[in-house]
């Protein structure tokens, strides 16, 4: 991989790296807090509503600290990718303009309204007004998880040759074979379960830490709810990825050669130069496995103990599980932008030619698509390379504050009401 391909792909990455667990919390609290009051409500106890609104203090924070870096990777891809953003947005622009409908002018209001209205509504109704929200915030994943399906493998794209291109090509999409993407419903399933999951654990893990060092019941039920959140959705996320792995197998060489070390079965010798990876990233598949089995190690004790260490290792563990996970779907496909698969590959070169075929192919990579003659911010970087070490060395240190929020997040409790005015 060359500097300014990794340049970029590094920039890219670590705006990612820090906007997934952000988002991925965000939607996970969107499912559980009016389940919290749901068994509140049902158990008739009030120690279950004071943990859901403690924790909805934080959702509006926390979902605009995601918005924000959702921007810069927008920004980044922009910048250092326009051809690729270009031909996205024009070939998916109903998926993009859902995905700010509801992400901006549906979810962020109805976040605030949802937050201000705890105690001030009938509790089945702001239950509902909960499940409502979380409905409407699982859309925009489901938008944007049709993209990453997209880049695995481009269903239902056309390409034809076209001179006054300067790709030497024009591309279409039908949206409708497009939904059919073979790789889309196992991505959502464990996007949505790994997000319930994944927030679930972070709360067991603080809560257990607390319950260990103060034995207060608040902490207590915190830890056992997220503890059997995590297991139930947990086991959701892991049979949903195995199906979504085979899929990526199936039609996306270039990724399942990354993700297991090898080259599919399936690919003839002649088409292994074309679709061999540029990173080898079966290490990174089975430390996400590791990471896991610690994580499951904590639910499992934290229904009947709590450790204090095992909630940290696992507070920090599935931090990397999932931020890892996200590294391999999102850097497997290099050195491919998009994966021309062998089908749409096969359709090309009965259409056009193998000539265009390749032509095609090697337009979609990551190093074609970087044009620095007209990107500045590309040429900058190039010319000024210690910005990269500079947002490395800021990377770091937001992520310590962000494990400090998560910890203030997730513990702080407010004063009660008589204890206030004593």
């Amino acid at each position: 991989m060359d500097a300014l391909t990794a340049i970029t792909v590094g920039l890219i990455a670590w705006a990612f790296a820090v906007h997934l667990p952000l988002v991925y919390t965000v939607l996970g609290l969107t499912w559980l807090l009016p389940t919290l009051e749901l068994i509140g409500l049902r158990k008739g106890d009030d120690r279950y509503f004071d943990i859901a609104k403690s924790l909805s203090r934080y959702l509006i924070f926390t979902y605009a600290i995601g918005g924000v870096f959702g921007t810069i990777v927008t920004v980044f891809l922009a910048g250092l990718l326009p051809v690729f953003t270009n031909a996205a947005g024009v070939l998916l622009w109903p998926v993009w303009g859902v995905a700010i409908v509801f992400g901006v002018a549906i979810s962020l209001p109805l976040i605030g309204f949802y937050y201000r209205s705890f105690g001030k509504m009938d509790d089945a109704k702001h239950i509902a007004l909960g499940y409502g929200l979380a409905v409407v915030t699982s859309v925009i994943p489901a938008m944007f998880r049709l993209v990453f399906a997209f880049i695995n493998y481009p269903l239902g794209v056309t390409a034809k040759p076209d001179p006054n291109s300067i790709v030497g090509f024009d591309l279409g999409v039908d949206l409708w074979q497009a939904l059919g993407n073979p790789t889309y419903p196992p991505l959502l399933i464990a996007t949505l379960a790994g997000a319930i999951a994944f927030t679930a654990v972070l709360i067991s893990a603080v809560y257990t830490w607390r319950y260990a060092k103060t034995k207060d019941e608040h902490y207590k039920i915190g830890k056992e709810f997220g503890a059997k959140v995590g297991l139930i959705f947990g086991v959701i996320y892991a049979l949903a990825s195995v199906w979504y792995l085979y899929e990526v197998y199936q039609y996306s060489p270039t990724m399942a050669w990354s993700i297991f070390g090898s080259p599919p079965s399936y690919l003839p010798a002649q088409l292994q130069p074309v679709y061999q990876p540029t990173l080898n990233l079966s290490w990174l598949f089975y430390l996400d496995i590791i990471l896991g089995v610690v994580v499951l190690a904590f639910l499992a004790t934290a229904l009947r103990s709590a450790n204090a260490g095992l909630a940290m290792a696992a507070f920090v563990a599935v931090i990397a599980l999932m931020d890892g996970a996200e590294i391999l779907n999102g850097l497997a496909h290099l050195p491919y932008a998009i994966v021309p698969s062998p089908p749409i590959a096969l359709a090309l070169i009965n259409a056009y030619g193998a000539n265009f075929a390749l032509q095609v192919a090697d337009t979609l990579k990551v190093s074609t698509l970087i044009t620095p003659q007209i990107n500045s911010l590309v040429q900058l970087i190039g010319a000024q390379p210690w910005l990269l070490s500079f947002s490395l060395a800021m990377f770091v240190v937001f992520n310590l504050i962000l494990l400090g929020g998560f910890y203030l997040v997730f513990t702080w409790r407010p004063k009660p009401q008589a204890a206030a005015q004593q």
